[in-house]
This record gives C-alpha cells, sequence and structure tokens, in this order.
C-alpha cells in the first residue's frame, strides 16, 4: 500500500491532479492547516490533552522531531507527518539570511525548510464498510475524482481532489481511501489525507536531492 502511495504520489501527478471545478478546497486537517511545524502542533495536542475541561481523550504515543507525532484521539489513532529540506540540499539551496522561513503555502518551492512542517495525516481506525466511508465524504466533499479496483474486486482506493490550481502555489489537498477485502466484502480502516502545494515541494526536493548525490559521487570517484 505505502509503494502504491508513492507511485500516486510522485509518478503520476496527473492522476491526481485534473479536476477543476471541486466543491471546496482541503485546506489541512480537523484543527491543523498544511504547513504548521511541528512544535506548533506538538503544543496544541499538550494542551488539549492537559485541559482538565476537555471532554476528549488525547494521549501522544509516539513522536520524532519534524518527522512524525503520533496520536490517540477519543481510540482513532492519527498520525502526522512533516517534512524538512534534506540537509544536503543545503549545498544548492541555502536558506538566505536574515530572512526568516517563507511559509509554504503562499511562498514559492524553493525555499530550505530547517523546521518540519505539516503535509499529510493518516487516520486508522476499526474496520468500516468502505460504503459507509465512501457516502460520509461525499457528503462533505462530493464524488471521488478516480476509483481503482484490485483483481480480487474488493481491495482498491478513491482518490478526493480538493485542490484549487487556479492559484500559485495551488491550494488544498487530497484525500485516499484504502479499501480491502473481510469476507470477501470492502472495508476500510485507513485514509490519507495530503496537502498538494508541499507534495509539489517535496516532489521537487527529490529530484534535486538525487541530483546533488550524482555531483557528489562523480566528484569523489574521479579527483
Amino acid at each position: 500500500m505505502k509503494k502504491y502511495l508513492l507511485i500516486l504520489l510522485f509518478c503520476f501527478p496527473g492522476y491526481l491532479f485534473s479536476q477543476t471545478e471541486i466543491p471546496n478546497t482541503l485546506d489541512g486537517f480537523a484543527e491543523a492547516s498544511w504547513g504548521m511545524t511541528f512544535e506548533s502542533i506538538r503544543e496544541k495536542f499538550l494542551s488539549m490533552a492537559t485541559n482538565p475541561e476537555s471532554k476528549e481523550k488525547i494521549e501522544i504515543l509516539n513522536e520524532k522531531k519534524d518527522v512524525s507525532l503520533l496520536i490517540r484521539r477519543n481510540g482513532i489513532l492519527y498520525l502526522y507527518r512533516f517534512y524538512k529540506t534534506p540537509e544536503l540540499l543545503k549545498e544548492v539551496r541555502p536558506k538566505r539570511e536574515g530572512q526568516p522561513e517563507a511559509d509554504p503555502t503562499i511562498d514559492g518551492q524553493t525555499e530550505f525548510r530547517e523546521n518540519g512542517i505539516l503535509f499529510s495525516v493518516g487516520v486508522t481506525f476499526n474496520l468500516v464498510p468502505s460504503e459507509k466511508i465512501k457516502e460520509k465524504l461525499e457528503k462533505k466533499y462530493g464524488k471521488p475524482r478516480k476509483e481503482s479496483i484490485g483483481d480480487d474486486k474488493v481491495s482498491g482506493a478513491a482518490i478526493w481532489e480538493l485542490v484549487e490550481r487556479r492559484e500559485n502555489p495551488p491550494r488544498g489537498g487530497f484525500a485516499v481511501v484504502w479499501r480491502e477485502g473481510y469476507k470477501k466484502l470492502p472495508y476500510t480502516r485507513r485514509i490519507d489525507y495530503f496537502s498538494a502545494n508541499i507534495r509539489d515541494v517535496i516532489a521537487k526536493d527529490y529530484v534535486d536531492f538525487f541530483s546533488v548525490q550524482e555531483t557528489k559521487t562523480l566528484r569523489d570517484l574521479i579527483p
């Protein structure tokens, strides 16, 4: 499933982003907006977890600074994923001195990001019939843009494109609902949400990262 998701994200961007009219955009998840830093989201959940007046049960189960934050909220698991520019890219994309780190939701896509920024949230829960999940999302976002069904006629994925690409950089994101077979019927236990703009940032950094690696390798091989 992870490999399939990476292929969708980075190898076939047109597969995900071909819709022109959307009911609304996906600008984040729950209380978190795309581009928020690891520290800001961590502090938000710490505050909620320790608030004696809160009616929710919130636990921080695992954290890796600037990479991931695993939250259990009312029995459901939320994996907040963060991205920062690989250190190697400092050689080709140094951070400009004296200037604050740009907000990826409003600025260009070539800044060096020292702090982890939110680009994705994965939600994991007990098995629910896929049709019930689909119906709920359709009420909120409309019909999915793409659907795929596996050879078993049960597994697969449905993709909602909620991106405003008339803006530069594009605003919004997309949701991927995963289907799996259980007793020969389609069920869902996982949904992934992604930022459209930061997905583009990661894709560009990915290309530049391997370009720098190649240059360094050639330099070391041929002094």
